[in-house]
């Protein structure tokens, strides 16, 4: 026979006993307040008397060898940055960067510049810190989908195997010049990869860099280990067009929203129907005799120009999946107005801790793809229009501004980023007793 446990009732404090907590909780939030007097962890030099602790506003350095001593446990916000965090960004040779950018012109506004522009906005961002001692994270300079690209022209069958040997060139300058790499095995090290296949451009990524952070435009965690939701993080990806990126495409009144829904792009593609999961020829069929849609391949007759305006005039643009789940198309979409139409399950959207994208997106299952139609046509009139407006409250976090502005895309990967702030450095040979 089962029996109720008997409930342990804990005595209620006495009011002096309140009066003396509420005294030290004042005077632990008073000390808080005061950048001067943080208590912050012991310094790590043996050298130093035990527990020595660093007591400085800046507190990377310790008073009393004024050196090896670990951040202070804060989550200030910098007025200078209204962030909590500094990054510091290795020095590497421009083999891995900024020659590339040089040479490969397409580098800087392909959809996978997202590897460019990041680097380029932290080097003048108040973000960054040339002290090391200092930093929350560590940035690797290296544009490997733009050196890919490359090889793929230059090595043929070679340039995976290049470039792998390439990314081992960088990783050794990091590991065997300085010591903070190996302080917590990368962990607090991020490394772009702005293409589809994330890390997998470098062969060895596992070997050698599987826990530090990714920036990549693929979140889909059924591609084996290449996202991690824990440490990685999700990013737009670059479009550099002025009249998308800066809204003023969507400003222009003079369209009328005459078109239902819009696709121009690949379709049939030489994987069959092993593209996009065979969705885009489904569509194509069901849509194509519908007078207020278009969904077609892109033709010399609809040019860059065309596609943007088709876009605007259109109330749904339909992202369906290609190779992967991401499309470019649905960052389009936003800026211009236009509610994105997914039909990729595995996706994930950038800023989901912070952002619902139920509010302005349609999503469609794969196996759903033959009522797409009638899915859209019985969306309210009142739901569309709401949707319209939480893409203008939020299209600007998709959109890579230049100069970047509070509120875009590079800002809020960087508020994604602090998330990832640890405040203890250790790794798996850090031990402590």
């Amino acid at each position: 026979m089962l029996t109720r446990a008997r409930r342990h009732v804990l005595p209620r404090p006495t009011a002096q006993v309140r009066k003396e907590a509420a005294s030290e909780i004042s005077e632990v939030t008073r000390r808080a307040g005061q950048g001067s007097a943080r208590d912050c962890p012991p310094c790590n030099n043996r050298k130093c008397p035990p527990q020595e602790k660093c007591r400085t506003p800046s507190c990377p350095k310790c008073p009393s060898c004024k050196s090896e001593c670990s951040p202070c446990p804060t989550s200030e916000v910098d007025p200078k940055t209204g962030f909590t965090f500094k990054i510091y960004i290795y020095d590497l040779p421009k083999e891995f960067h900024s020659d590339l950018k040089r040479d490969q012109k397409r580098c800087v506004s392909d959809q996978y510049g997202t590897e460019i522009r990041i680097h380029e906005e932290l080097l003048k961002s108040p973000l960054r810190t040339l002290d090391p001692d200092e930093a929350d994270f560590f940035y690797i300079p290296i544009y490997g989908e733009c050196y890919l690209f490359r090889e793929n022209q230059r090595s043929g069958r070679d340039a995976m195997s290049n470039t792998n040997r390439w990314f081992r060139k960088a990783l050794n300058i990091v590991v065997k010049e300085t010591p903070y790499w190996n302080r917590t095995q990368g962990r607090d090290h991020i490394w772009t990869f702005p293409g589809a296949r994330g890390p997998h451009i470098f062969k060895d990524w596992k070997r050698n860099i599987k826990k530090s952070i990714f920036l990549t435009p693929e979140g889909d965690r059924s591609l084996s280990e290449q996202f991690n939701t824990w440490k990685d993080i999700v990013i737009p990806g670059l479009e550099a067009d002025e009249e998308f990126w800066s809204g003023k495409l969507k400003r222009d009144d003079s369209f009328d929203r005459d078109i239902f829904a819009f696709f121009k792009g690949t379709i049939h593609n030489r994987g069959g129907k092993s593209y996009s999961k065979g969705l885009r020829i489904i569509l194509e069929r069901l849509l194509k005799s519908e007078k207020d849609i278009v969904f077609a391949e892109q033709t010399p007759d609809c040019n860059r120009k065309c596609y943007k305006r088709m876009m605007r005039r259109s109330t749904f643009c339909l992202c369906p999946r290609g190779w992967s789940p991401w499309t470019l198309r649905a960052y389009q979409a936003m800026m211009v107005g236009c509610i994105p139409v997914v039909m990729a399950d595995e996706i994930e959207f950038p800023y989901e801790n912070s952002l619902d994208w139920k509010k302005l997106t349609v999503k469609i299952a794969e196996k759903d793809v033959n009522n797409t139609l009638s899915i859209l046509r019985g969306i309210p009139q009142a739901t569309i229009e709401e949707k319209r407006r939480e893409i203008e409250k939020v299209w600007r976090m998709v959109a890579w501004q230049k100069p970047s502005k509070p509120g875009d895309a590079f800002h809020s990967v960087m508020r994604e980023l602090e998330g990832k702030k640890r405040f203890m450095k250790v790794s798996s040979f850090t031990f402590w007793n």
